[in-house]
Protein backbone atom coordinates (compact mmCIF):
# COMPACT_ATOMS: atom_id res chain seq x y z
CA UNK A 1 0.00 0.00 0.00
CA UNK A 2 1.42 3.48 -0.84
CA UNK A 3 2.86 5.71 1.89
CA UNK A 4 0.06 7.62 3.63
CA UNK A 5 0.34 11.34 4.37
CA UNK A 6 0.14 12.59 7.98
CA UNK A 7 -3.26 14.14 7.40
CA UNK A 8 -4.96 11.11 5.88
CA UNK A 9 -5.78 7.82 7.46
CA UNK A 10 -2.82 7.76 9.87
CA UNK A 11 -2.95 4.95 12.40
CA UNK A 12 -6.31 3.71 11.12
CA UNK A 13 -4.51 2.22 8.12
CA UNK A 14 -2.50 -0.29 10.08
CA UNK A 15 -2.63 -3.84 8.80
CA UNK A 16 -5.29 -4.55 11.44
CA UNK A 17 -7.62 -2.00 9.81
CA UNK A 18 -7.14 -2.77 6.16
CA UNK A 19 -9.11 -3.02 3.88
CA UNK A 20 -11.08 0.03 5.05
CA UNK A 21 -14.63 -0.28 6.38
CA UNK A 22 -17.15 -0.70 3.60
CA UNK A 23 -14.67 -2.15 1.13
CA UNK A 24 -16.28 -4.99 -0.86
CA UNK A 25 -14.83 -8.48 -0.76
CA UNK A 26 -12.69 -9.62 -3.68
CA UNK A 27 -15.43 -11.49 -5.56
CA UNK A 28 -18.16 -10.95 -8.11
CA UNK A 29 -21.31 -9.65 -6.38
CA UNK A 30 -24.02 -12.29 -6.24
CA UNK A 31 -26.75 -9.98 -7.48
CA UNK A 32 -25.14 -7.49 -9.83
CA UNK A 33 -27.84 -5.47 -11.58
CA UNK A 34 -28.41 -1.97 -12.89
CA UNK A 35 -29.84 -1.12 -9.47
CA UNK A 36 -27.03 -2.60 -7.34
CA UNK A 37 -24.09 -1.81 -9.62
CA UNK A 38 -23.72 1.92 -8.71
CA UNK A 39 -23.40 1.15 -4.99
CA UNK A 40 -20.76 -1.48 -5.71
CA UNK A 41 -18.81 0.88 -7.94
CA UNK A 42 -18.94 3.63 -5.32
CA UNK A 43 -17.71 1.32 -2.55
CA UNK A 44 -14.84 0.02 -4.71
CA UNK A 45 -13.77 3.48 -5.86
CA UNK A 46 -13.93 4.83 -2.30
CA UNK A 47 -11.67 2.03 -1.04
CA UNK A 48 -9.31 2.46 -3.98
CA UNK A 49 -9.08 6.18 -3.23
CA UNK A 50 -8.14 5.32 0.36
CA UNK A 51 -5.42 2.98 -0.91
CA UNK A 52 -3.77 5.83 -2.83
CA UNK A 53 -4.67 8.67 -0.48
CA UNK A 54 -2.22 11.54 -0.68
CA UNK A 55 -0.69 10.25 -3.91
CA UNK A 56 -0.92 12.05 -7.25
CA UNK A 57 -2.76 8.98 -8.59
CA UNK A 58 -5.48 9.05 -5.93
CA UNK A 59 -8.93 8.44 -7.40
CA UNK A 60 -11.33 11.35 -7.01
CA UNK A 61 -15.04 11.52 -7.65
CA UNK A 62 -15.68 14.11 -10.35
CA UNK A 63 -19.22 13.74 -11.74
CA UNK A 64 -19.89 15.61 -14.97
CA UNK A 65 -22.97 17.53 -16.05
CA UNK A 66 -25.53 16.58 -18.64
CA UNK A 67 -24.33 19.56 -20.68
CA UNK A 68 -20.77 18.17 -20.66
CA UNK A 69 -22.02 14.78 -21.81
CA UNK A 70 -24.13 16.33 -24.56
CA UNK A 71 -21.16 18.39 -25.75
CA UNK A 72 -19.05 15.22 -25.94
CA UNK A 73 -21.71 13.33 -27.89
CA UNK A 74 -21.92 16.27 -30.30
CA UNK A 75 -18.14 16.20 -30.83
CA UNK A 76 -18.21 12.43 -31.40
CA UNK A 77 -21.34 12.54 -33.59
CA UNK A 78 -22.67 9.51 -31.71
CA UNK A 79 -24.26 8.72 -28.34
CA UNK A 80 -22.16 7.37 -25.50
CA UNK A 81 -22.90 3.83 -24.33
CA UNK A 82 -25.43 4.10 -21.48
CA UNK A 83 -23.07 2.52 -18.92
CA UNK A 84 -20.25 4.94 -19.74
CA UNK A 85 -22.60 7.90 -19.63
CA UNK A 86 -23.99 6.79 -16.26
CA UNK A 87 -20.47 6.24 -14.88
CA UNK A 88 -19.34 9.76 -15.72
CA UNK A 89 -22.62 11.29 -14.62
CA UNK A 90 -22.39 9.67 -11.16
CA UNK A 91 -18.67 9.12 -10.51
CA UNK A 92 -16.32 10.55 -13.11
CA UNK A 93 -13.31 8.98 -11.34
CA UNK A 94 -10.51 8.63 -13.88
CA UNK A 95 -7.51 7.22 -12.00
CA UNK A 96 -8.23 3.61 -11.05
CA UNK A 97 -6.34 0.37 -11.72
CA UNK A 98 -6.49 1.67 -15.28
CA UNK A 99 -7.11 5.19 -16.53
CA UNK A 100 -10.58 6.17 -17.71
CA UNK A 101 -10.61 8.87 -20.37
CA UNK A 102 -12.13 12.24 -19.57
CA UNK A 103 -15.39 13.71 -20.84
CA UNK A 104 -13.63 17.07 -21.05
CA UNK A 105 -11.22 17.62 -23.96
CA UNK A 106 -8.81 19.54 -21.73
CA UNK A 107 -6.46 18.48 -18.96
CA UNK A 108 -6.50 14.72 -19.38
CA UNK A 109 -6.65 12.07 -22.10
CA UNK A 110 -10.12 12.70 -23.54
CA UNK A 111 -12.71 10.34 -24.90
CA UNK A 112 -12.09 10.66 -28.63
CA UNK A 113 -12.00 8.68 -31.89
CA UNK A 114 -9.18 6.13 -31.91
CA UNK A 115 -7.81 7.77 -35.06
CA UNK A 116 -7.31 10.96 -33.03
CA UNK A 117 -6.05 9.21 -29.91
CA UNK A 118 -3.46 7.21 -31.88
CA UNK A 119 -3.05 8.80 -35.34
CA UNK A 120 -0.06 6.59 -36.16
CA UNK A 121 -2.46 3.70 -36.64
CA UNK A 122 -3.02 4.78 -40.24
CA UNK A 123 0.67 4.18 -40.98
CA UNK A 124 0.48 0.80 -39.28
CA UNK A 125 -2.43 -0.14 -41.55
CA UNK A 126 -1.19 1.33 -44.81
CA UNK A 127 -0.97 -2.14 -46.37
CA UNK A 128 -3.92 -2.72 -48.69
CA UNK A 129 -4.74 -6.01 -46.95
CA UNK A 130 -5.81 -4.05 -43.85
CA UNK A 131 -8.76 -2.24 -45.45
CA UNK A 132 -11.33 -3.99 -43.22
CA UNK A 133 -9.34 -3.21 -40.08
CA UNK A 134 -9.06 0.46 -41.03
CA UNK A 135 -12.81 0.63 -41.58
CA UNK A 136 -13.31 -0.81 -38.09
CA UNK A 137 -10.86 1.71 -36.61
CA UNK A 138 -12.93 4.56 -38.06
CA UNK A 139 -15.89 3.40 -35.95
CA UNK A 140 -13.98 3.07 -32.66
CA UNK A 141 -14.02 5.63 -29.83
CA UNK A 142 -11.25 5.42 -27.22
CA UNK A 143 -12.59 5.68 -23.67
CA UNK A 144 -9.95 3.88 -21.56
CA UNK A 145 -6.24 4.76 -21.54
CA UNK A 146 -5.11 1.47 -19.95
CA UNK A 147 -1.80 2.45 -18.28
CA UNK A 148 -0.94 5.45 -20.41
CA UNK A 149 1.23 3.34 -22.73
CA UNK A 150 -0.78 3.86 -25.90
CA UNK A 151 -2.92 0.75 -25.51
CA UNK A 152 -6.56 1.74 -25.29
CA UNK A 153 -10.06 0.38 -24.77
CA UNK A 154 -12.56 1.55 -27.37
CA UNK A 155 -16.28 1.22 -27.95
CA UNK A 156 -17.86 0.80 -31.37
CA UNK A 157 -19.96 3.84 -32.17
CA UNK A 158 -22.89 1.73 -33.42
CA UNK A 159 -23.15 -1.45 -31.33
CA UNK A 160 -21.04 -0.30 -28.31
CA UNK A 161 -18.97 -3.50 -28.27
CA UNK A 162 -15.59 -2.98 -26.60
CA UNK A 163 -12.31 -3.56 -28.42
CA UNK A 164 -8.77 -3.53 -27.06
CA UNK A 165 -6.21 -1.66 -29.15
CA UNK A 166 -2.66 -2.96 -28.61
CA UNK A 167 -0.14 -1.08 -30.74
CA UNK A 168 2.66 -3.54 -29.88
CA UNK A 169 0.85 -6.60 -31.21
CA UNK A 170 0.38 -7.73 -34.81
CA UNK A 171 -3.25 -8.44 -33.90
CA UNK A 172 -3.77 -4.86 -32.78
CA UNK A 173 -7.56 -4.92 -32.37
CA UNK A 174 -9.21 -7.59 -30.23
CA UNK A 175 -12.92 -7.82 -29.37
CA UNK A 176 -13.04 -7.92 -25.57
CA UNK A 177 -16.46 -7.20 -24.10
CA UNK A 178 -19.98 -6.94 -25.45
CA UNK A 179 -20.57 -3.74 -23.49
CA UNK A 180 -18.79 -0.99 -21.58
CA UNK A 181 -20.64 -2.25 -18.51
CA UNK A 182 -18.70 -5.53 -18.69
CA UNK A 183 -15.42 -3.60 -18.90
CA UNK A 184 -16.27 -1.43 -15.89
CA UNK A 185 -17.26 -4.50 -13.85
CA UNK A 186 -13.92 -6.12 -14.71
CA UNK A 187 -12.09 -2.92 -13.80
CA UNK A 188 -13.70 -2.97 -10.36
CA UNK A 189 -12.33 -6.51 -9.85
CA UNK A 190 -8.89 -5.25 -10.85
CA UNK A 191 -9.17 -2.45 -8.27
CA UNK A 192 -10.30 -4.88 -5.57
CA UNK A 193 -7.38 -7.20 -6.31
CA UNK A 194 -5.01 -4.30 -5.74
CA UNK A 195 -6.77 -3.23 -2.56
CA UNK A 196 -6.74 -6.77 -1.16
CA UNK A 197 -3.17 -7.34 -2.40
CA UNK A 198 -4.27 -10.53 -4.13
CA UNK A 199 -3.56 -10.29 -7.85
CA UNK A 200 -3.81 -14.05 -8.43
CA UNK A 201 -7.39 -14.22 -7.18
CA UNK A 202 -8.28 -11.17 -9.23
CA UNK A 203 -6.91 -12.81 -12.37
CA UNK A 204 -8.77 -16.03 -11.59
CA UNK A 205 -12.05 -14.14 -11.18
CA UNK A 206 -11.57 -12.40 -14.52
CA UNK A 207 -10.63 -15.66 -16.24
CA UNK A 208 -13.66 -17.47 -14.83
CA UNK A 209 -15.97 -14.89 -16.35
CA UNK A 210 -14.16 -13.88 -19.52
CA UNK A 211 -11.71 -16.67 -20.31
CA UNK A 212 -7.98 -17.15 -19.88
CA UNK A 213 -7.25 -15.95 -23.41
CA UNK A 214 -8.73 -12.53 -22.78
CA UNK A 215 -6.93 -12.16 -19.45
CA UNK A 216 -3.61 -13.17 -21.00
CA UNK A 217 -4.03 -10.65 -23.82
CA UNK A 218 -5.02 -7.91 -21.38
CA UNK A 219 -2.72 -8.32 -18.40
CA UNK A 220 0.36 -10.33 -19.36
Amino acid sequence: MPQQTVNTMQDDLSTDHWPPPGCPDLCWPEQLSSESRPAWYRAVITAYAALWEGHVSQARFAPVTEADLLDLETRLSCPLPPALKAYHREFGALSLAEKICSVSPAGYTPIQPLLEAYPGITDMLEDGDNTDVLELVKDLIAFGDYLGNGNMFCFHRENHHVFYFDHDDGDMLSPFFTSVEEYLDALMIRCLAEIHENEDTGLDLLAQRHGHGLVKKWLY
